[in-house]
């Protein structure tokens, strides 16, 4: 995949007529991915590449810094993942106040129509588009059919009662429910980050852990979950906690992993860590005896929780 900062930055490399698939793709979960697949579709019968365009910032940072907006992937994990599911060409444009201002009209024949050389749009049916959101898919679809091009809007993905959405994955996150996120992802949640220093207390008690720092994503509920760990091209069960650890009075939000049944020097590494199942919440122990007491527990629970997936 090849990916352009910009469409006033494509080359002679893009192509001249391609299947655009347009939305801000956060989490590329599976209602993107309904988006996806019927872009790969008209690709296949009509031979033209698939260009995935959307925005970064997010336009609700630029737009609504005040929402404090924490996005479930990071751009730069997006870009993979778009990789991962087959998508030819990516192009992030830059949302600022002036590209705000953009009209739909100009959105779509200046930016669709003349830069991205669009042949086949697809898009989710709630897509709204330009400066006040003043275009809808009504407004796409009359633009479409003046220039010939063809529009397939793909109705919203319903999962357990509900459409799937960006905003319903936030929420199952913030409310620990990591199995939910997973469905409506089509994988689980995960954070991938650098093994740092911390203060050894995982190994005095039995249980080494790669502490990672995770600011830069949705922060999940602080506790205890069933994970596994990607690395080296390996897969490994482990147990993660997220949180404080309130046992020894800190504030710090930190992420802590113990790998089971292995112990590997991973200072400097990065880990990709995926959350699985739900263990307990995050406890304040009269003692460190106690604590050990509930690891113990904590990760025979885990063992278990994971033994029946393949990795």
């Amino acid at each position: 995949m090849k990916t352009f900062f910009g469409s006033k930055l494509l080359d002679t490399t893009f192509p001249r007529n391609t299947v655009v698939a347009l939305g801000n793709f956060d989490g590329v979960h599976m209602g993107h991915q309904a988006i996806l697949t019927q872009a790969f579709e008209f690709s296949k019968t009509l031979g033209f590449p698939v260009v995935c365009f959307t925005f970064r910032p997010h336009p609700t940072l630029e737009l609504k810094p005040q929402s404090n907006l924490k996005l479930l992937m990071t751009y730069d994990e997006k870009r993979i993942w778009l990789q991962k599911l087959g998508v030819d060409f990516c192009v992030e444009e830059p949302f600022n106040a002036e590209f705000s201002t953009t009209s739909a009209h100009d959105f779509f024949f200046e930016i669709l129509l003349n830069r991205l050389n669009a042949r086949v749009i697809v898009v989710g049916d709630n897509f709204n588009f330009g400066r006040n959101r003043e275009g809808n898919i009504q407004v796409l679809k009359q633009y479409c059919d003046q220039s010939g091009i063809e529009l397939f809007a793909v109705s919203p993905v319903e999962m357990k009662g509900a459409p799937v959405s960006s905003s319903r994955i936030r929420d199952a996150l913030a409310a620990g429910n990591v199995e939910l996120a997973a469905e409506l992802l089509g994988r689980p949640f995960f954070y991938q980050a650098e093994v740092v220093h911390g203060d050894k207390r995982g190994r005095t008690l039995g249980f080494p852990t790669a502490n990672m720092k995770c600011e830069a994503k949705f922060p999940l509920k602080a506790g205890v979950y069933a994970t596994s760990v990607n690395w080296r091209n390996k897969v490994y069960r482990a147990i993660t906690n997220l949180g404080t650890r309130p046992t020894f009075d800190s504030t710090e939000l930190k992420m802590e992993t113990h790998l089971l049944n292995e112990d590997f020097e991973l200072y400097g590494e990065v880990l990709l860590v995926n959350f699985h199942n739900r263990i307990r919440d995050e406890k304040k122990f009269a003692s460190v005896q106690e604590l050990k007491a509930q690891i113990e527990s904590d990760v025979i629970l885990a063992a278990k929780l994971l033994s029946s997936r393949n990795f």
